[in-house]
C-alpha cells in the first residue's frame, strides 16, 4: 500500500538526507523526485547557570528531553549512566524533561531529576546548563530536541544506530555518537575532562542550526522543492 502511494505522488519533501535515503532504498524513489527541506528552528538565548541555581544542582548533569520509552532508548541511557558512575566514580546527574515512566536501576534514582513538562524557557535553560544532551533514540527523522540543545550551546551524545542524529552531529561538529557502552564512557569522560572542547562543540552546533535551520533557509529550500 505504501509503495503504491509513494509511486503515485509527484514529489517529496524530507526532513533529512538519511530519511530521503531510506525512502529511496525501500520504495526506489528517484533522487529527482525528492528534496530535503527540514524545518525552521527559532533561535533563543538561555542562561546556562539559571536552571542549576533554581533547582539547587551543584554537580554536572546530562539531560534528555522527550518521551521516555524503549523506542527512544531511555532505559539504555539510565543503564549507561549508572554504569558510568560505578566504573569511573564520577558524580554525574541525569535530568529528564517530557513524559512517561523512567525505567532506571534503583541505585540511579537518587541521582535523577525528573522535571516533567516544563515551559520552553526552562527547558532551554536546562539544556544550556548541561554537560551534554543525550539522545539515545535510534528512530528519528529529524531530531528537534537535538537541534535545540545545539542552540543552547550544548554538545550532544547520540546513538550511532540513528542515521539521522549521527548525520546531524557529523555535519555540525556539535556531537559525538556511541555504538555501545565503551564508546559512551570514553566520550563522556572526554567532555568532562576537556572544557575547551566542549565549548567548541557547543559553539559549532549553535552556528550550524542558526545557518541551516533559520526560517529564511528553510523557506528557500521549501520553494525550490515546490518549484521542482
Amino acid at each position: 500500500i505504501m509503495k503504491k502511494m509513494f509511486g503515485a505522488v509527484r514529489g517529496f519533501m524530507f526532513n533529512s538526507e538519511p530519511e530521503q535515503e531510506l525512502a529511496r532504498r525501500i520504495f526506489s524513489i528517484p533522487a529527482a523526485k525528492g528534496s530535503v527541506v527540514g524545518m525552521g528552528i527559532a533561535p533563543f538565548e538561555a542562561d546556562p547557570g539559571a536552571f542549576a541555581a533554581r533547582r539547587g544542582l551543584t554537580r554536572p548533569y546530562l539531560i534528555y528531553s522527550g518521551r521516555r520509552e524503549g523506542g527512544k532508548g531511555t532505559p539504555l541511557l539510565c543503564e549507561y549512566v549508572q554504569a558510568f558512575r560505578e566504573r569511573t566514580g564520577r558524580d554525574i546527574g541525569l535530568v529528564f524533561t517530557g513524559s512517561g515512566p523512567i525505567e532506571a536501576p534503583a541505585e540511579l534514582m537518587p541521582h535523577i531529576l525528573d522535571i516533567g513538562f516544563v515551559g520552553e524557557q526552562e527547558k532551554h535553560e536546562a539544556m544550556a546548563g548541561a554537560l551534554a544532551f543525550v539522545h539515545p533514540s535510534t528512530f528519528e527523522s529529524f531530531g528537534i530536541v537535538l537541534l535545540e540543545s545545539f542552540l543552547a550551546d550544548t554538545p550532544a551524545l547520540v546513538h550511532a544506530k540513528s542515521e539521522v542524529l549521527k548525520w546531524q552531529c557529523r555535519r555540525s561538529g556539535g556531537g559525538l555518537w556511541f555504538r555501545h557502552y565503551p564508546d559512551f564512557e570514553e566520550e563522556l569522560l572526554l567532555l568532562l575532562n576537556n572544557e575547551e572542547l566542549r565549548k567548541r562543540m557547543g559553539a559549532a552546533g549553535r552556528e550550524y542550526v542558526r545557518k541551516e535551520y533559520a526560517w529564511e533557509s528553510v523557506e528557500k529550500r521549501l520553494f525550490q522543492a515546490l518549484d521542482a
